[in-house]
């Protein structure tokens, strides 16, 4: 079933002291995938941008760049888009190759796919490759184990054996230390899948996007599922296999991604996809306040 959602996601900075002049880069909007069609898509920002320009990134993630000049103690940046989502088939994981047979191919890749899922098994910016996260993936990948298989325990571990605590960490906090608390968000638990998979020779990636809130009220709705992460930016990781593609796991609601994610691109790790970067003049203290609304408009 085609499902047809509109997301409205709203940011605004707000600084104790006028910004002269700022610099951004937005990865907002979201990209046109085998499963996601993408019908309309913008990005706004107040006060007006003297500069705008539009990119694609190493991974054919629409970056946006803008330079805002005008003197300002708040700033706004909405992304409002609408897409077609539809459930991906995936292959049965205990049918798929050994993790040390999607390893070999990985380490001698001899077709295009194949040489753009190498360079996800390399360590990155905030995912440096650990003893300590290798022994925790070592309980779930095993050489002549199915690759998804394997990805898909590592998923459930997460989901199991960390809690979802939105003070525990930060961007900054390091992924043995997320590990050894055993708790943080959405970013931390893809970061965590990523490491234990590149820990054996095989490929991940980030995804950013977001997924559908289901909010309970009332008894009839008691035995729906609520999703963590969503009124958010949400994030989960991906895993390559042989023959089929990337397959998307989202460690913090312990599902594979279905009809209510939505990507908005993915990279080596968070650093590759951060909503938005900036550098300014002035501005003194800031906040930032974060307003995401993922709407279901029709299924079909």
């Amino acid at each position: 079933m085609t499902v047809t959602y509109r997301v409205r996601h709203k940011t605004v900075y707000g600084y104790s002291y006028p910004v002269t002049l700022s610099h951004h880069l937005a990865r907002l909007k979201p990209r046109e995938t085998l499963y996601q069609h993408i019908l309309s898509s913008v990005v706004s920002v107040t006060p007006e941008p003297a500069f705008e320009k539009e990119e694609t990134d190493a991974f054919g993630n629409t970056s946006s760049f803008f330079i805002v000049e005008t003197p300002h103690t708040e700033m706004t940046i909405v992304s409002d888009f609408t897409a077609e989502i539809t459930p991906p088939v995936y292959p049965d994981p205990a049918r798929t190759l050994s993790c040390a047979g999607t390893a070999e191919l990985l380490r001698h890749p001899d077709t295009p796919e194949l040489l753009e899922a190498s360079l996800m098994t390399n360590p990155s910016c905030f995912i440096p490759l650990m003893p300590e996260i290798k022994k925790y993936a070592s309980v779930s990948v095993d050489s002549g184990r199915p690759v998804l298989e394997a990805a898909e325990e590592i998923m459930r571990r997460i989901y199991r054996d960390f809690k979802y605590d939105p003070a525990a960490t930060s961007i900054a906090t390091p992924i043995n230390q997320t590990l050894a608390m055993k708790r943080g968000v959405c970013q931390d638990f893809a970061h965590v899948g990523i490491a234990c998979l590149r820990s054996f020779g095989l490929a991940a990636r980030y995804v950013s996007g977001y997924i559908r809130t289901h909010r309970k009220s009332g008894p009839e709705r008691q035995n729906e599922i609520e999703m963590i992460g969503g009124d958010a930016s949400h994030a989960w990781f991906s895993v390559y296999v042989p023959d089929f593609g990337w397959v998307d796991l989202d460690p913090t609601n312990n599902m594979y991604m279905q009809s209510e994610h939505l990507t908005v691109g993915w990279g080596r790790d968070f650093d590759d996809m951060s909503p938005v970067k900036g550098m300014m003049t002035g501005g003194g203290n800031h906040t930032i306040s974060v307003d995401v609304a993922v709407c279901p408009l029709k299924a079909k």
